[in-house]
């Protein structure tokens, strides 16, 4: 059965995330710190200790939240967003897009968003990926 606009938005914790959406999300964050600065060194490490703590889907998309241990070094600047990874979908009827978000220094979340007007599927299957356009990181005047 489809899941209908109105059931939208649905959050899920961390236990009631599918392997498959875990993944795809850890893929897509590890394509969007693809950079070649020290920051991005950085967050990729970040990357691999956080764990996803929810999920909110919103029926054009989602919202991947990054949980991380006690101690986590921040880097700076603490607030970047953005990158694009597209994504191409069998469901969808136009590619997807894709940013990441840095809050005080540490990964805040991954945003999946469409452009179509088909809905973005709860578990997407056949995911094919774009050129990615790593996050960029602003140079500080000294």
């Amino acid at each position: 059965m489809a899941t209908e606009m109105g059931d939208y938005p649905r959050d899920l914790i961390a236990d009631e995330i599918s392997p498959g959406v875990a993944a795809l999300v850890r893929d897509l964050a590890g394509r969007l710190l693809d950079g070649p600065t020290v920051e991005h060194r950085a967050l990729r490490g970040q990357l691999g200790e956080a764990r996803i703590d929810r999920v909110t889907l919103t029926g054009a998309g989602l919202y991947a939240y990054f949980a991380h241990p006690r101690g986590t070094p921040s880097v700076s600047p603490p607030e970047m967003i953005g990158g694009e990874v597209e994504m191409h979908l069998p469901e969808l009827d136009a590619p997807a897009g894709s940013l990441l978000k840095v809050s005080d220094g540490r990964l805040d979340f991954v945003e999946i968003y469409t452009f179509g007007d088909r809905p973005w599927p709860d578990e997407p299957k056949g995911v094919s990926f774009g050129e990615p356009t790593p996050l960029p990181i602003p140079t500080q005047a000294i």
